[in-house]
């Protein structure tokens, strides 16, 4: 594990967020950013570094393991909040970010950049930072024919090699998926569970963490997996030859930024302006496997291929998410994960 993500971990252990005294800097011309200890490596530390090389404003990272772990840090420093901008899914910031007192919303004059967006990519208290559609990653050589629709994963021949997200993971997105190809919808997800009962025999394993998942695709325990496109970049980083096809309906997700309210926020916002320009989408695409936000930047060749067109792209309303999730994932828990 590198050095600087030792680092990070060992602030995200604390409460109280300490700024890092950088030579020729003071704590004025420093912001605190909360988000994922893995998006930091692959691709924001070296946004956060060039951003620093162009406005003189330095970056200290605090990581979370969640949306739920980074929230919670939030409350516990709420009337003094000292992070400025948290990286969270945009399920998770239509729940919270209503709060006035601890968000600001989006100052959209003050961006140079938001009218690059792509459909979806804002709201009135986040600014997406890139996006994601649920694909299929599996190993070709262990399958007998290649994934092409999402009704090929309820094939017999995946009988015990198959891991798809539990309904906590990715905001319900494998149940709506579920639902939608099953005659259904966010309005109905009668289907949706009728079809994941259907696919139970075909599960190896329900997931809620990632790594998890990709170590158990990687050593042939499973022979397919439902998951972001991103995940085979760390696959395929170990030798691991993956396939990554997203079938029609692709449901898309979006991990955002929500600006904390802070004395900060001017600063903040010149650093999520920078994280949606043309020069960072390049870096989260090409290094993060990401969908870029910004509609002016191409994917990289590989992520292309895997990014379904925009015609195929289906979002969902996530207030209903927010209103039916906790239910969902306890009936999720008592007929289909037990």
């Amino acid at each position: 594990m590198r050095t600087a993500l030792k680092l990070w971990l060992a602030i995200a252990c604390v409460t109280t967020v300490v700024l890092d005294a950088r030579p020729g800097l003071t704590a004025e011309r420093e912001i605190a950013v909360q988000a994922w200890g893995t998006a930091w490596e692959q691709g924001l530390q070296q946004i956060a570094t060039n951003f620093e090389k162009k406005t003189g404003i330095h970056v200290v990272p605090v990581t979370q393991s969640g949306s739920a772990d980074g929230f919670a840090r939030l409350q516990s420093m709420r009337d003094a909040p000292k992070i400025d901008v948290w990286f969270t899914t945009s399920s998770f910031a239509a729940r919270v970010t209503t709060d006035q007192k601890m968000f600001s919303k989006i100052p959209e004059q003050q961006f140079t950049n938001l009218g690059s967006l792509v459909a979806g990519g804002k709201s009135d208290t986040w600014v997406g930072a890139y996006y994601y559609p649920l694909s299929v990653i599996y190993r070709p050589k262990l399958v007998k024919a290649p994934i092409n629709a999402w009704t090929d994963i309820w094939k017999p021949e995946f009988k015990g090699a198959l891991s798809v997200p539990d309904v906590q993971t990715y905001q319900a997105r494998m149940l709506l998926l579920s639902a939608l190809t099953h005659g259904g919808s966010i309005d109905n997800v009668e289907p949706g569970f009728a079809a994941l009962k259907e696919l139970k025999p075909n599960i190896a394993m329900f997931y809620g963490s990632d790594s998890d998942v990709r170590r158990a695709l990687a050593q042939g325990e499973i022979t397919a997996m439902v998951g972001p496109p991103s995940q085979a970049k760390p696959l395929r980083d170990d030798n691991v030859d993956v396939v990554v096809k997203t079938p029609k309906p692709a449901v898309i997700l979006f991990d955002v930024m929500a600006l904390v309210n802070t004395p900060k926020k001017d600063m903040a916002v010149q650093f999520m302006d920078f994280v949606i320009s043309s020069e960072s989408q390049k870096i989260i695409s090409t290094m993060f496997d990401m969908g870029p936000v910004n509609h002016m930047v191409v994917p990289s060749a590989q992520l292309a291929a895997a990014l379904p067109s925009e015609a195929d792209q289906v979002t969902f309303d996530e207030a209903k998410i927010n209103a039916n999730v906790a239910a969902w994932n306890e009936r999720f828990k008592a007929e289909i994960a037990r």
